[in-house]
């Protein structure tokens, strides 16, 4: 009894194990690598010598702006300080005459010391004042508008003279 309860285990056994094993022939075929003739490393190129110029860009000169659709219309003033001994830049919004309001009004100077400064003011109500600090020279002044529906216009690029030029 106990040889007959052996051996049938050891079939049981032997069935699972022959179930568990398989071949690796699944009718798949392992890919052949084929080796690829390696080339010859050639001398290095000899360096290239690269010499860098600055350029300097003028700032004095403004692109053309790009034209704002009626949508998005914004009035906005830049002023500058002529008074030598407390320079600086007003950047007034006045409102918005568009359907889209805007989210922020960035501002950015570009002095005639070659600095650069920037401010913004978000969520800008009618009336809101951004306040930048001038030179007595030529400074230009770029304001951005981003709208509350992502859009974003450079509404003024314009330099601002040392003096007021006063025409006889």
């Amino acid at each position: 009894m106990k040889v007959i309860l052996f051996l049938s285990g050891l079939c049981i056994a032997v069935c699972i194990l022959a179930g568990c094993v398989d071949t690796l022939d699944h009718g798949l075929a392992l890919p052949t690598v084929t080796p690829v003739p390696t080339a010859v490393p050639e001398a290095p190129p000899p360096p290239v010598t690269v010499t860098i110029v600055p350029t300097v860009t003028t700032y004095r000169t403004p692109p053309p702006l790009s034209t704002i659709p009626p949508l998005y219309a914004i009035s906005i003033q830049v002023q500058k300080n002529p008074i030598a001994t407390d320079p600086w830049i007003s950047v007034h919004y006045e409102g918005s005459g568009g359907r889209v309001l805007p989210s922020q009004i960035e501002a950015v100077v570009i002095r005639s010391d070659e600095t650069i400064e920037q401010k913004s003011a978000v969520n800008p109500a009618r009336g809101t004042r951004i306040l930048l600090n001038g030179t007595v020279g030529t400074d230009r002044v770029m304001v951005t508008v981003t709208y509350l529906d992502g859009s974003v216009f450079t509404v003024k690029d314009e330099v601002l003279p040392s003096k007021p030029t006063v025409l006889l």
